[in-house]
Parts: structure tokens; C-alpha cells; sequence
């Protein structure tokens, strides 16, 4: 039978008896006509190609799936697209921009032999092949055992959280949790190769909490079990007597302008665990000039020549630049600290700030950003790692 009708017609009928049955079918047609266009919504194996490495000739790409998604503060909607390409398996983020796509990111990883493969959960061993009811998910390779797509507290897109193999003497087969926000690393999961239940177990499994928007691996092991959070520069792993102060904003009231004062207002929230005291640092690397906001409790102003010490020098030195030291008593769980200032550049218009916090855990000074931090940071006068504050804005 041919339904091929004039648009005049179409309403016609479905203004008479034939109007539900024909009314059915425009939405069945328009349905499958909107599947198969987003099914279509990546670039070619071509344009991959060239994006990706630059070049048109190389092993065949096969893609294994692809998923449209926000994951940044643009409106517009970004494509994953996952492929293969020789022994090498890569998740890409590109954005449809009129007729043609831009490149944004890429993760590749490395696996001598892609295939199929399962976890056993009784060997502790992951093992090729393909058993009913292990089956992987659809949007998921053979090295990217598993993709999660997630927000994390303050932001309103996806970062991008994945199971990834990895093949490594003496632990051979086992796989670990990455994280990435906007194309780069905040959480690395090779960092937890010497812990012992990933020797045993060859695996850390993950789950993500909607609620805290937060990481745990190991969930169904009470020995093990551990919550990373976000602090705005990399996952932190949440331990018991510790504060995770985590960005939420940074406001310049005007903009930085050389030669002219800005109120500046930091605010933070603990993503960590109840504290009696915290340590909070704001110093200035390129100079300018700092002022307090009438009289700030719990803020210190050193300036330049002022006395620091220094823990790498380990002795009291003359600040060469100047320094906000804050600090914050009592700081429970999720509650804000705001951190106000008068700041005048002196050389340009965007200034280099650092960011730090350290605390007391016993006898001992801990610091975040540390030596194990995967955020970029450069150590302060003080010796301290820091962030650099300014980058975290950034869009």
C-alpha cells in the first residue's frame, strides 16, 4: 500500500476517522527518522582520523559507540566517540559546529592484546572471553571496560569517569579508575598500584554517589572502602580527620586592571571531614599590593620583607612577595569560608594567585596540593606546593 499523501490531505484525514491511526504513524516515521539521525551524529572514520592523528593513512579505525552529551559549560551538546585503531583504544570528544566537527579531547590507552575479556570475581582474575550475565556495556570497549558520565559538585555538565585495563608486571591483567573534567586528568588511578587489595583483587571497582556527587572504590568491601571528592582542581581521597577546602568561586570586582584596586572574594566549601583548625594560604607571586577588608578575624596580611618560614629551607626567611594566611577554626562538613580582599596588580592585567591548605594530623603538617597531587602546582615561598588559583576559573 502506498501512505504517500499531499500535507493537505494528511490533515484532512486526520481531522475524520482515519485521524489516530495516521496521527500513529507520522510519530512512528518521526521517531525512527530522529534514531537514525543521532545514531549518525559523529565524524566519519576520516575525520576522526585526522583529528585524532593528523594523518589520512594508518590501521582501520573501528568505532565501538558513540554518545552525545554536555561536558562543559557551553550549551551546545559535545559527541563521545569511541574507537579502536591498531592496539590502541581512544574515547574522543568532538563538537558539531555547522556542517563540520571540531576536535576537543582525547584518552587513549595501550593493550597488547584488545579482545573480549571478563572479570571473575571468585579468582580475583580478569580472563578473555565472554560468559553470559558479565556481559560489558554498550557503551564500552575492551580497554575502557566501563565509561561513567557524571557531574561533579558545582558544575552543571559531565566529566568523564572510566574503568581502564591495564597490563603491568608483576600484577598483569587488572584495571583502575581515571577521571577526567574538560578533557583533563583529575583523578589517576595508577596512583593505587602498590595498594594491596588491588594486588589481590586485580580490579578497583567504583561507584558514583548522585547525592554527594562523589567517587568510592572498593564499595562492597568495608576494609577497603574509600570516597574520593572534588575540590575543584582533582579528586581528593576523603579521610577521617581531614578538611578538603574546594573551590566554589572566584569573584574580581572590577577586573584586574594594572595600577587599580579589585575586591576580590574567595569562596570554599569542606568537602572533607570536621577539623578544629585549618590553615588556609592566598600569596601573590607577581607582587602588587594587598589590603584586608576592615578587620578580618583570622586573617594575617604578611608583606613583602615580612618574616615566613620556610619547610623546605626549614628556617625563617623574608617574604618576597605578599602572603594571606587564614585561620579557620572549626570547619565542619560542608559548610562555606569566604576569604576577602583588596588586591591592586602591578604588572598585569592577570595575576598569578596561589592557592593552598595544610592542617595537623597528630604531629604531623599536611598540605594540599601535595607531592602526590596530578593538578598542576608550583611551591610557594614558603616551600609549600600550591595551586595555581587563577587556572581554575579558566574556561
Amino acid at each position: 500500500m502506498n501512505w504517500s499523501f499531499s500535507v493537505l490531505e494528511c490533515f484532512y484525514l486526520m481531522n475524520h476517522s482515519l485521524r489516530p491511526f495516521l496521527f500513529a504513524v507520522f510519530a512512528l516515521v518521526c521517531l525512527e527518522s530522529f534514531v537514525s539521525c543521532s545514531q549518525k551524529e559523529h565524524p566519519s572514520e576520516l575525520e576522526i582520523r585526522l583529528a585524532v592523528y593528523g594523518k589520512e593513512a594508518g590501521d582501520p579505525i573501528r568505532i565501538l559507540g558513540q554518545k552525545q552529551i554536555n561536558l562543559d559549560e557551553t550549551p551546545e551538546m559535545e559527541t563521545l566517540v569511541l574507537f579502536q585503531s591498531g592496539q590502541s583504544e581512544v574515547l574522543s570528544a568532538f563538537r558539531k559546529e555547522g556542517s563540520s566537527w571540531t576536535f576537543l579531547w582525547k584518552l587513549e590507552f595501550f593493550l597488547k592484546n584488545l579482545g573480549p575479556m571478563y572479570y571473575d570475581g571468585k579468582q580475583n582474575v580478569w580472563l578473555p572471553g565472554s560468559v553470559s550475565g558479565k556481559e560489558k556495556p554498550l557503551f564500552a570497549g575492551d580497554c575502557f571496560r566501563r565509561i561513567v558520565l557524571a557531574e561533579l559538585p558545582g558544575d552543571n555538565f559531565n566529566s568523564v569517569f572510566v574503568e581502564v585495563m591495564s597490563e603491568e608486571p608483576p600484577l598483569g591483567l587488572f584495571s583502575v579508575p581515571m577521571g577526567y573534567r574538560k578533557g583533563k586528568k583529575i583523578w589517576d588511578g595508577f596512583q593505587l598500584k602498590e595498594h594491596e587489595e588491588l594486588k589481590r583483587s586485580k580490579r578497583v571497582d567504583f561507584e558514583y554517589s548522585a547525592k554527594e556527587k562523589s567517587f568510592r572504590i572498593f564499595p562492597t568491601n568495608p576494609n577497603y572502602s574509600q570516597e574520593f571528592v572534588f575540590n575543584g582542581w582533582e579528586m581528593i581521597a576523603n579521610l577521617p580527620m581531614q578538611p578538603v577546602p574546594s573551590f566554589i568561586s572566584l569573584d574580581v570586582e572590577p577586573k584586574f586592571q594594572i595600577g587599580k584596586e579589585s575586591l576580590v572574594t574567595l569562596q570554599l566549601k569542606n568537602r572533607g571531614n570536621y577539623v578544629s583548625l585549618t590553615y588556609l594560604s592566598v600569596s601573590f607571586p607577581e607582587v602588587g599590593s594587598v589590603r584586608l577588608v576592615n578587620e578580618t578575624q583570622g586573617v594575617r596580611l604578611y608583606k613583602k620583607g615580612d618574616i615566613v618560614y620556610n619547610v623546605v629551607q626549614n628556617k625563617k626567611i623574608p617574604a618576597e612577595y605578599p602572603l594571606l594566611e587564614v585561620t579557620k577554626e572549626g570547619w565542619a562538613n560542608h559548610f562555606r569560608y569566604g576569604i576577602k580582599f583588596y588586591y591592586t596588580p602591578k604588572s598585569t592585567d592577570a595575576p598569578k594567585i596561589l592557592f593552598r591548605s595544610t592542617y595537623k594530623f597528630y604531629q604531623e603538617i599536611i598540605s594540599i596540593p601535595n607531592q602526590y597531587s596530578i593538578a598542576p602546582y608550583e611551591r610557594d615561598q614558603q616551600g609549600f606546593p600550591s595551586y595555581i588559583l587563577n587556572q581554575v576559573t579558566e574556561k
